[in-house]
Order: structure tokens, then C-alpha cells, then sequence
């Protein structure tokens, strides 16, 4: 989480929520696939619901 600003929120969810369900045992294509979707999901929660501006990082350029 102490990158999590240059990096981006998008990246560093991705990397951790691949490592956790891993690490807890999930499949590797199941992992992947929460580890791409939640992220996405999460930051659409906060940006458009709850109005919480999330870090972009090196994804800056493709912010929508």
C-alpha cells in the first residue's frame, strides 16, 4: 500500500488481490479473473457512488 500512489490503485489491487486468493488457495484462472474484475468494480464504487477520487499512478493517461 506504500506505493499505491505511484503505482496506482488499480495495479496495486490487482497484485494484491492475486497474491491473497493465491495464497488462500483459489485457482489461478479464478484468481485472475477477481483479480481483474474487483478492482474495476471497487473503483467504480468509490469514484461514481461515493465520490472518493482513488490514485490513477502510471494508469493516469487511460483514466476515464
Amino acid at each position: 500500500m506504500l506505493v499505491a500512489d505511484r503505482v496506482g490503485f488499480h495495479l496495486t489491487a490487482f497484485v494484491l488481490l492475486l497474491a491473497w486468493l493465491r495464497i488462500l488457495g483459489a485457482r489461478w484462472g479464478t484468481a485472475l479473473a477477481v483479480a481483474i474484475v474487483a478492482p474495476v468494480l471497487m473503483h467504480l464504487a468509490f469514484y461514481k457512488l461515493l465520490r472518493v477520487p482513488l490514485p490513477w499512478g502510471v494508469l493516469e493517461r487511460f483514466a476515464f
